[in-house]
């Protein structure tokens, strides 16, 4: 089970993107998009959803591996433990608090 969710402030720890901060939009097996982060350009056909097509800059996922959690809005990075007994709990390493 990841210790990252959907709408957590992260940081890149390594990769080309280090250093960059944002929020997570989605995890799926092992990979997370973050906003702002490893952003491609892609070339998408016409379509009901997208009517004009052409260039578009998309968000593409990077390994889970490579983003650390952020406290709250500040810019510490923090491990996350599960505390015992509690399905959903997720604690701070460093602060002790409930993220």
């Amino acid at each position: 089970m990841a210790n990252i969710k959907k709408n957590d402030n992260v940081k890149v720890i390594s990769g080309a993107n280090k250093g960059k901060t944002g929020t997570v939009i989605s995890v799926k097996g092992g990979k997370v998009t973050v906003s702002g982060v490893n952003v491609r350009k892609r070339h998408e056909k016409p379509s009901q959803t997208n009517q004009t097509g052409g260039i578009i800059e998309k968000e593409l996922p990077i390994d889970i591996s490579n983003v650390m959690l952020l406290e709250g809005n500040t810019p510490v990075r923090t491990r996350i433990v599960r505390e015992a007994g509690k399905k959903a709990s997720r604690v701070s390493v460093k602060s002790g608090k409930a993220i």
